[in-house]
């Protein structure tokens, strides 16, 4: 008799039925263990946002580990999806920002104002957590083109551009602002231009990335006309030499050539110029050739012979 029971029982935990009840059993065990009540350490996601401008957020999430006590489900729960505690920078006490420590408690009592039903919290594991804050340091930059416009064929700028800022701020990390010389602007445009323009431009974006700018766009202006060549011979005068020297130049006259805008082409003359070498002891034998009355928006200026020998006699 004791035989065929144990047979029977074999015969049971073998069949569907038998595997059915022990998958039954343990999810009543598994449910009923889950329903009792543990203490165990869980983490909690803390998001920070800056809303200060006195300091600059390295990162913006962190994970700190709490303990509580609940029932398995709400542990189980709670490692797989950490409850999301927000902290203001503004509203977080008197910091050390060389060496950013914030008490747990801080921590414990923004949780329970936060998650105002939940009694579950014990505290956090650790006393103090290390903020991902830095003090904000302030710098200017003279903000600068990536690549200059793109003119058509014979146009040129007739003065400097200009922005429409001559400074721009960035605060940020001491680290990251050691790292930036100049702030560098793309202009959004790329036609040819053949006429006076203002044009957009957008700071470079792995500029922008490493400090808050009080802005990241800027307008540039500029001045247009078509450009042609102009050339001169003109008669080398010598200066400042005493009166006790004959100096004689081994070429009287030099070849000026310049790009001028077509607009003023009409207004420029031989006469306005002046071509002239300043007497200096050299060791080189030779004076350069400077030339006066230049228009400022003059271009490519090639002046030939740029020097010329001299003899001396006295």
């Amino acid at each position: 008799m004791a035989k065929q029971q144990k047979s029977y029982k074999v015969r049971f935990l073998g069949s569907k039925q038998g595997l059915l009840f022990l998958l039954f059993a343990a999810l009543i065990w598994v449910i009923s263990a889950l329903s009792e009540k543990y203490t165990a350490v869980v983490p909690v996601h803390v998001e920070i946002e800056n809303d200060a401008t006195a300091v600059i957020l390295l990162e913006k999430q962190l994970h700190v580990d709490a303990s509580m006590s609940a029932s398995g489900f709400s542990i189980l729960y709670r490692r797989l999806f950490p409850r999301k505690l927000v902290l203001f920078t503004d509203e977080l006490p008197a910091l050390d920002l060389d060496k950013p420590l914030l008490s747990t408690q801080y921590l414990a009592n923004s949780y329970r104002q936060q998650f105002p039903s939940r009694n579950d919290l014990n505290g956090f594991v650790d006393n103090t957590i290390l903020l991902p804050l830095t003090a904000a340091v302030v710098k200017s930059f003279t903000p600068a083109l990536a690549a200059p416009p793109a003119f058509a064929e014979g146009y040129q700028l007739t003065s400097p551009m200009q922005f429409n800022l001559n400074q721009v701020t960035a605060s940020g990390g001491k680290e990251n602002l050691k790292r930036l010389d100049t702030a560098i602007f793309k202009l959004l445009s790329d036609d040819s231009i053949k006429e006076d323009f203002v044009l957009k431009a957008v700071l470079l974006d792995s500029i922008a990335a490493l400090a808050r700018w009080n802005t990241t766009e800027i307008e540039v202006r500029g001045t247009v006309d078509r450009y042609s060549d102009v050339s001169f011979m003109l008669p080398i005068t010598i200066t400042n030499a005493p009166n006790t020297m004959d100096i004689e130049l081994t070429s009287t006259s030099v070849a000026l050539k310049f790009a001028a805008p077509l607009s003023s082409l009409k207004t420029i003359n031989a006469q306005d110029f002046r071509a002239e070498v300043v007497y200096e002891q050299t060791t080189t034998g030779q004076f350069p050739v400077v030339i006066s009355g230049l228009p400022d928006n003059a271009k490519q200026i090639v002046i030939t012979p740029p020097t010329v020998s001299y003899l001396i006699s006295e």
